[in-house]
């Protein structure tokens, strides 16, 4: 019995993500694993948080292998999968201070998962799962917080203690009273989302017709727009190298008489960078970030002759070079930041670099993953950040989703995925901080710690 809940476990959580995004499918997982694991032995605990964790993860990361085969899809599951059922690790009872624990070291290892191993992959987390019901409560404690909220109230309620479940209506009616952020003001900015000829990994080389294909789609912008917007890859050609590839772009700039944010690829002998360039009016490039968080088997290789047997296709990855530094950028006197494809997981990077900012770009490029709920899973992971740092969100992806979200993680509006087109959209622009734009990952290993005191002590008393 204690397996069959451990495996409707993993499909509800997995429920919370899309394509089906059920905000209370991680509720019932939650509470179903928990169930399973209460009273059972070291070895018992572990088999039931590896069926739950590969039941979650291996449909959830499917997308992974999309173009790559099985083998690097299975082992990223399988390491999901072992760090998530470090849950097991504790033995677990019917009480308020085991709860309690469990939900503080649930939510640990969802930030171990973020930042071990290679950098982390934050990727299923379940504080991205409730923007729809808890959008108010994201402003105050933060995705990690998220988390832990819904499995502390799921283990309560599976343990039929409803009158400790009641008192989470307190934080509940907290966020949904609470004031929406206050706008400074707003900017008119248009979103480029040009396509490829044909989705799949080898997009790169047909990079002088992606780059045409968004040049010919943002000709027919007209001159309102005060930022235009091109997505991760656009100009997967060095545009500082190629002269092809700068007279494109400056032709184009000349046509829409607007400032243009390109995400581009560098090449130099230490290897290439990912980076997002901001041309002025007059095709002057302004600033310049270069993407710091490189996505470990995409960007660079780690364990690299293990990863080659693996996947033969982990040759063609040349390493790409990290930024150093956060770089802004600024239009219409108003200071954004470009974050580019996977550096939204991470919760204490994105606090650093969002400091500043008064709305925030997210360019990213979904084609190397093909028509799999990846893009989608993205955009859901976006939404939780737009509500947790209160800023508005322009998102623009060379396949798609190319959306508006806006500081509830509302998506206001968004372009069809694989349908090239011109997103237009009004961002709301936002100088205060949120308050858990101020609480990194410390406070809930803190919380942790504390936990296991409550819990030790809840037991010696006993």
């Amino acid at each position: 019995m204690g397996l069959v809940l451990a495996f409707l476990a993993g499909l509800f959580i997995w429920s919370g993500f899309a394509p089906f995004e059920f905000p209370l499918g991680p509720y019932f997982g939650l509470a179903l694993l928990y169930r399973s694991l209460i009273n059972r032995g070291l070895r018992f605990r572990m088999l039931h948080a590896g069926v739950t964790g590969l039941v979650l993860f291996l449909p959830l990361l499917q997308w992974s292998g999309s173009y790559v085969g099985w083998a690097p899809w299975v082992s990223l599951a399988i390491l999901q999968t072992l760090l998530f059922s470090m849950v097991s690790l504790f033995s677990w009872k019917r009480s308020l201070s085991s709860a309690f624990l469990f939900a503080s070291f649930f939510t640990v290892l969802e930030l171990l998962r973020m930042k071990w191993p290679f950098g982390g992959f934050g990727w299923g987390r379940i504080g991205h799962t409730q923007v729809d019901y808890l959008f108010g409560l994201y402003a105050i404690i933060g995705v990690a917080g998220i988390t832990f909220l819904v499995v502390f109230a799921s283990v309560l309620a599976s343990t039929l203690r409803s009158k400790f479940v009641a008192l989470l209506a307190i934080p509940l009616a907290i966020g949904f009273f609470l004031p929406t952020a206050v706008s400074s003001g707003s900017i008119q900015v248009a979103a480029v989302q040009g396509g490829v000829d044909q989705l799949g990994f080898d997009y790169s080389k047909r990079a002088l017709s992606v780059l045409n294909r968004h040049a010919r789609a943002t000709e027919s912008i007209s001159g309102d727009a005060e930022l235009v917007i091109w997505p991760e890859n656009a100009s997967d050609i060095d545009p500082f190298k190629n002269s092809q590839a700068a007279q494109i772009i400056g032709d184009t700039i000349e046509k829409i008489d607007a400032p243009l944010l390109v995400g581009a690829v560098l090449r130099d002998d230490q290897g290439p960078k990912n980076v997002s360039i901001l041309y002025t009016e007059t095709n002057k490039v302004q600033s310049m970030y270069v993407k710091q968080d490189l996505a470990p088997f995409g960007e660079y290789m780690p364990i690299r002759k293990v990863a080659e047997f693996i996947a033969p296709e982990a040759k063609r990855v040349r390493d790409f070079q990290a930024g150093k530094e956060w770089i802004s950028h600024q239009v219409s006197g108003r200071v954004f930041q470009s974050v580019i494809c996977f550096e939204v997981l991470d919760d204490d990077f994105l606090r650093e670099g969002l400091s500043e900012s008064e709305f925030v770009v997210a360019q990213t490029n979904n084609a190397t993953f093909g028509d799999s709920p990846q893009a989608r899973q993205q955009l859901q992971i976006i939404r939780a950040r737009a509500a947790e740092f209160q800023r508005d969100f322009a998102v623009v992806s060379t396949t798609g989703f190319t959306a508006h979200v806006n500081s509830k993680g509302e998506i206001v509006e968004s372009l069809d995925q694989f349908e090239p087109g011109i997103l237009k959209m009004e961002l709301d622009t936002h100088q205060e901080a949120s308050i858990a734009s101020r609480l990194g990952s410390w406070v809930w290993i803190g919380l942790f710690f504390v936990a296991i005191v409550s819990d030790r002590r809840s037991r010696f008393n006993r």
